[in-house]
């Protein structure tokens, strides 16, 4: 499905916009598939592994969770003890990003959402490219200046009215409900102009979901004429 030189960004493309793809077969014969359905969300396939081993990258990795969607790792999470701070969990992401993600078929690269804890705090960020990031800091020479591949765009989970839902138990419940994470992978994560990735915040969802429902009940209305 991908280049030898597709790296983040195009593979971000081929979940967000360019999702069906042509799969060739061993036989010569060709098929198209979803790498993910957007439209009918349950007709995913969601399988979780974890201690995933990567020993073709500059050094060796082993990840703590990962969540696949259709095959595809989609989601990582990345653990720490609790009283560890919660950056090192970013920063060992960011080392993956660096060091192995793109070993091997470069699975890892097709992941769009991350989550890091530490037991107590737990959040949740979009995978952007790092070589755009890279690349706005030696245009910018801005070390401050925060981007979306930032610890500062990380996210904490909350509810409906809009209390954070930070300890990783709680958080597994709602977040990687099954119905919830589909929905995010394939409505509340959005790619711009300029090729970033970035997922909603959880009161940018809620106010979407609450404008979507207004919406149907209205076309209700009409096609009913009630």
């Amino acid at each position: 499905m991908a280049n030898n030189n597709d790296g983040i960004v195009e593979k971000t493309i081929k979940i967000q916009e360019d999702y069906i793809q042509v799969l060739k077969k061993d036989d010569g014969t060709s098929r198209n598939i979803y790498l993910i359905d957007k439209k009918n969300i349950h007709n995913n396939i969601l399988q979780v592994i974890n201690q995933y081993a990567e020993n073709g990258g500059n050094y060796d990795n082993r990840y703590d969770v990962s969540v696949l969607v259709n095959g595809l790792p989609l989601i990582h999470i990345e653990l720490k003890r609790r009283g560890v701070a919660l950056k090192e969990a970013f920063n060992q992401i960011n080392r993956y990003q660096r060091d192995s993600f793109w070993a091997g078929s470069g699975l890892y690269e097709y992941i769009q959402i991350f989550v890091i804890s530490n037991g107590t705090n737990t959040k949740y960020y979009s995978n952007t490219t790092r070589e755009s990031h890279i690349k706005e800091k030696t245009q910018t020479q801005n070390k401050s200046k925060k981007t979306s591949n930032s610890f500062e765009f990380t996210s904490y989970w909350a509810d409906a009215s809009n209390k954070v839902i930070s300890d990783l138990v709680d958080f597994t419940k709602t977040f990687f409900s099954k119905h919830t994470i589909l929905n995010i992978l394939t409505k509340y994560c959005v790619f711009t102009a300029e090729e970033l990735l970035l997922v909603m915040r959880p009161y940018q969802i809620v106010a979407t979901e609450r404008i979507l429902n207004k919406i149907q009940i209205s076309t209700n209305y009409k096609k009913w004429e009630l």
